[in-house]
């Protein structure tokens, strides 16, 4: 709300005035005789009137004031040059001679735009690299640019298709000075997950054949549906293997695969234990062992955000994961948090 009340400023109001007065005008100009009688010079004053007049406003009474990134200014351009596109008539002049020119001229600057927006992602990314990991600082700038949910959901997709086609080239990601926490040697995981993509294959091909009897397509998006889902558990189990959680002397940086990961400080844990079997379901918890039983259970002061994939997050104050030693594991949390 504080961002909306900064934007409606007086100038912006009479931004949108006029530009409301000006649609208005062109709009009643195409249905002049006028118009009938020149239509290629009215339909060439009715485009800069709406796509470079009201740009300049926009930016001088908005953008410039507000400071707001260059990238804003191209969109309005977008904007206005799709508006007068739905506000001259359909005329064969148009279509044949003009707007070819003008779809040019839209991809032009709509790679412009993105230009500066991967210019803001890069320049993010390297003044936050230095000091998180390299998937929180690519989330951090992604989200700079086009929200969380939004970053989350990218994230999500690129890490499934980068473990996937790079992942088997990867050497271990835990930074030097801090403590592994794997949850995949003795738990069976790799193993319980290879065995559900084989039955999965199965499953699928035999559903495919009696679906494409039916309905071809129908049959066609469930097995690409079903692909997809491989690839995700795929991407899951390089990156259990890859990518483990690790302990530090201030934090516990969880990362379970590509499903969960978050940020722990050592003093927001409250107790930790090991346990045998899976608790039941308690409000605030988050159950971190895939297709196996837990061994540790954590207790935290406040709910904990955790990240999980597509831009889902959850607020978490118990967690159960699966640690390959939990007896080490706990002595050495207990350590930080007595």
């Amino acid at each position: 709300m504080a961002s909306v009340r900064l934007f409606l400023t007086p100038k912006t109001g009479f931004f949108i005035l006029l530009t409301a007065l000006l649609i208005s005008v062109e709009l009643a100009v195409t249905h002049t005789t006028g118009f009938s009688r020149h239509p290629v010079a009215v339909s060439l004053g009715v485009l800069f009137d709406l796509v470079v007049v009201t740009t300049g406003l926009f930016y001088w009474l908005v953008a410039k004031p507000l400071q707001l990134p260059r990238s804003r200014t191209i969109l309005v351009a977008i904007l206005m040059l799709r508006l007068a596109s739905l506000i001259l008539p359909e005329a064969a002049f148009l279509s044949n001679q003009f707007w070819p020119y003008l779809l040019v001229l839209t991809e032009a600057m709509a790679l412009t735009l993105a230009g500066f927006r991967i210019r803001t992602i890069v320049q993010t990314y390297k003044r936050l690299r230095p000091l998180m990991d390299a998937e929180s600082a690519l989330h951090g700038s992604l989200a700079g640019v086009f929200g969380e949910k939004a970053a989350g959901f990218i994230i999500g997709e690129g890490l499934t298709l980068y473990y996937v086609l790079l992942g088997w080239r990867l050497t271990s990601a835990v930074p030097f000075g801090s403590t592994a926490v794997t949850t995949h040697r003795e738990s069976g995981q790799i193993a319980l997950v290879i065995g559900l993509l084989v039955v999965g294959v199965i499953e699928t091909a035999g559903v495919h054949l009696l679906l494409n009897r039916w309905s071809p397509s129908v049959a066609f998006w469930v097995t690409l549906a079903s692909v997809y889902g491989f690839l995700f558990f795929i991407a899951d189990c390089i990156a259990t293997v890859k990518r483990p959680s690790y302990l530090t002397d201030t934090h516990l940086h969880i990362r379970f695969g590509v499903r969960w990961r978050a940020t722990i400080p050592r003093p927001a844990i409250v107790t930790v234990e090991r346990i045998h079997e899976k608790p039941a379901k308690q409000p605030g918890q988050l159950q971190g062992a895939f297709l196996t039983a837990p061994t540790a259970l954590l207790v935290f002061r406040e709910p904990i955000r955790f990240q999980g994939p597509y831009g889902l997050t959850k607020q978490v104050s118990r967690l159960t994961f699966c640690a390959d030693n939990p007896v080490s594991f706990v002595d050495q949390l207990m350590d930080g948090i007595g």
